[in-house]
């Protein structure tokens, strides 16, 4: 009896001593996230506790699992999350598109829990998501190697429940166990096309109607109305625009009184390089200008003409968009323009010549400014 005793003890002892090696070995898989996310995107630790949850214990791995993840939201006001996987000397990148940071949250989590939670060593096409069934609502994924002589993509889209329904997920030994019906095998689906898995990173852009205020280089402040047509790509912006300003009218009053009236319109190009955003964008522009002007004259003892005028400019300005929906948004902006030619307006006046004959005589009565500055607020259709 004294000798069962002995040995029940030396098994309890040895028991007690295997479940907590036991315990360890099945702890959390290492995995390192350096999460890179806008203000109001779930933080690192949720996405962290997100992937243990549904991942659960895993067996002990050679490598730890690295993940560096970026979300961003251009200016179609879909969210992009480019994720960077390393594990040991293996490396690939997935880029995915969501509807809302929370969703492309989760689809990090369910993508990094099905590589920790394993059964196989992970190979190439693991890490790039060749192998991929699984996603989060709203998100599409495109995965591609960073390493080896081929690229290997795939679009993947289901419905993934969380880590709410965790407890109803069936473990891979349990999996294993059940049995599998003999099913015939799907014909392949063809590729998805270039267009469909990869986002237009280009918009077409109008902007109308656009008010308009400047100063210079008139003698007077000029309303304008005009609008814009162009392109964006990601964060550039190529407009060209034009503007037509009312008329203007001035008074002379040298030997006689003249009246001058000014009409002026204008055609002109800008690129912008846009910062900050998503939903506000502020960035400097390079902008240049082709100014034509009439001019027309009348008066006592003149006759009255029109005369035309045409110059350039170039400047720098300002310009800020807020968007109000993924399609509309409203632009203000402000300019310096640099008048690279300064036209002048002459008025011919009868001056008592020698031998008491008139001669016509011109004289400057309005030479233009070098500078202008213009202020612009208008409405941008995102096509």
């Amino acid at each position: 009896m004294r000798g069962v005793r002995r040995f029940a003890v030396g098994l309890l002892c040895g028991l007690g001593m295997a479940y907590p090696a036991r315990a360890k070995a099945e702890s959390k898989a290492p995995i390192e996230l350096k999460w890179n996310a806008l203000e109001g995107c779930p933080s690192a630790d949720t996405v962290l506790a997100r992937v243990h949850k549904i991942a659960g214990t895993t067996r002990p791995t050679p490598n730890t699992l690295r993940a560096e993840a970026t979300i961003t939201q251009p200016s179609d006001g879909l969210f992009r999350l480019r994720l960077e996987i390393r594990y040991g000397d293996l490396a690939a990148v997935r880029d995915i598109e969501g509807k809302s940071c929370k969703d492309l949250a989760g689809a990090a989590a369910v993508a990094l829990a099905l590589l920790l939670s394993s059964e196989e060593p992970l190979t190439q096409s693991d890490l790039s998501g060749a192998n991929s069934t699984r996603s989060t609502p709203g998100a599409t994924t495109t995965g591609a190697a960073t390493t080896g002589a081929a690229t290997t993509g795939s679009t993947t889209t289901g419905a993934e429940q969380g880590s709410d329904n965790q407890s109803q997920t069936t473990s891979p030994d349990a999996a294993a166990k059940q049995p599998v019906a003999s099913q015939p095998s799907p014909s392949p689906s063809p590729p998805p096309s270039a267009e469909a898995s990869s986002p237009r990173r280009w918009r077409l852009l109008l902007v109308a109607p656009v008010g308009a205020l400047g100063v210079g280089p008139l003698p007077e402040l000029s309303k304008g109305l005009g609008g814009a047509l162009g392109i964006s790509f990601e964060r550039w912006q190529f407009l060209v625009e034009g503007k037509l300003w009312a008329s203007q009218r001035e008074t002379i009053i040298s030997a006689a009184q003249h009246e001058l009236e000014y009409d002026r319109f204008t055609v002109g190009a800008r690129g912008c390089r846009s910062f900050l955003g998503p939903v506000f964008e502020l960035g400097p522009c390079l902008v240049t200008s082709v100014h034509h002007l009439s001019v027309q004259g009348s008066g006592n003892n003149l006759k009255s003409s029109t005369d035309t005028v045409t110059w350039a400019a170039v400047g720098l300005g300002a310009q800020a968009r807020l968007l109000v929906a993924p399609w509309l948004g409203f632009v203000a902006g402000i300019d310096g323009e640099l008048q690279l030619s300064r036209p002048e307006v002459s008025i011919t006046e009868p001056d008592q010549g020698t031998g008491g004959f008139p001669v016509p005589v011109p004289k400057v009565v309005e030479r233009f400014g070098p500078f202008a500055a213009t202020i612009t607020v208008g409405s941008q259709w995102i096509f």
